[in-house]
């Protein structure tokens, strides 16, 4: 792996490193339900817009990993067009580059059927109920923050076996 690969790399762990919610402050759904206790509709909804807020930059950080990790090697039209020209020996080996893709795989697919599995289980639920819509939010925030957390192992572990070799 390349010096600018490791460094690719490191700098994504790092980031998703700190978006994963550290044990000491608790889940979040466990945050949202001691703010929710008091019942009040302005905390509710005060709640309701920060966690909302704070998904929204989460998902601005996804997607600008997946773009790190994915594009690193993507073939643009100007390279194929006059690829010989702008040929490079690749970042990554084609064993590190699968190892990654994996990694981004398995992330978006265990995000996406557990945000599936607690979409069911809110469905049901009134659209104005203050309450589960912090609760809905609370559980998105924690399931993305696993996954998150599992991607960064994943990384961490890609990244260690490149430095053996």
């Amino acid at each position: 792996m390349k010096e600018k690969a490791k460094l690719t790399l490191e700098y994504v762990i790092r980031e998703l490193d700190k978006e994963v919610r550290s044990s000491e402050l608790g889940s979040w759904k466990a945050q949202a339900e001691k703010e929710a206790e008091s019942g009040d509709e302005e905390t509710l909804r005060q709640t309701y817009t920060n966690l909302k807020i704070i998904m929204d930059a989460q998902q601005a950080l996804d997607d600008t990993v997946g773009e790190i990790l994915v594009a690193e090697n993507i073939l643009t039209p100007s390279l194929i067009t006059k690829g010989w020209q702008f040929w490079k020996q690749p970042l990554l080996t084609k064993n590190q580059r699968e190892a990654i893709q994996s990694a981004i795989i398995r992330w978006s697919e265990t995000e996406v059927a557990q945000l599936d599995s607690l979409g069911d289980a809110y469905e049901n639920l009134p659209d104005e109920d203050a309450h589960s819509g912090v609760m809905f939010l609370a559980s998105m925030l924690d399931i993305a923050s696993s996954c998150r957390q599992q991607l960064s192992t994943d990384l961490k572990k890609i990244l260690a076996s490149a430095e053996d070799e």
